[in-house]
């Protein structure tokens, strides 16, 4: 009996390991070269990645994306690095306000 329980407990350790990789491979970095705060939203519908986005980044922040909350998320991913920027250097964070602040990459789950 003992020797079937370590055999399941086994089989099931190497099934979540394999899940676990296969998740890793679904992620899919873009880096963006001319994408800004301001035309951050119409970027992610115009490029249809409303429904794989995972995490936006800035050079100083990252976000994980709620996919129900796109908007809210990508609003507050925004408002989050505009304070930060603020506590960072006043002049650096008007001009990100005025006309927004440089986005790095995203993040997508490309496996679906």
């Amino acid at each position: 009996m003992k020797k079937i329980m370590i055999t399941i407990f086994l089989i099931c350790f190497a099934i979540n390991t394999y899940q676990a990789f296969n998740i890793n491979n679904c992620i899919e970095d873009i880096k963006v070269k001319d994408l800004n705060s301001k035309d951050l939203l119409h970027y992610i519908k115009e490029n249809n990645l409303s429904d794989k986005l995972m995490q936006v980044c800035s050079s100083d922040i990252c976000s994980n994306i709620n996919l129900a909350n796109l908007e809210r998320d990508i609003k507050d991913f925004i408002s989050r690095n505009l304070n930060y920027l603020k506590n960072k250097d006043k002049e650096h964070s008007l001009e990100a306000e005025l006309k927004g602040f440089r986005i790095e990459k995203l993040l997508i789950n490309s496996c679906d």
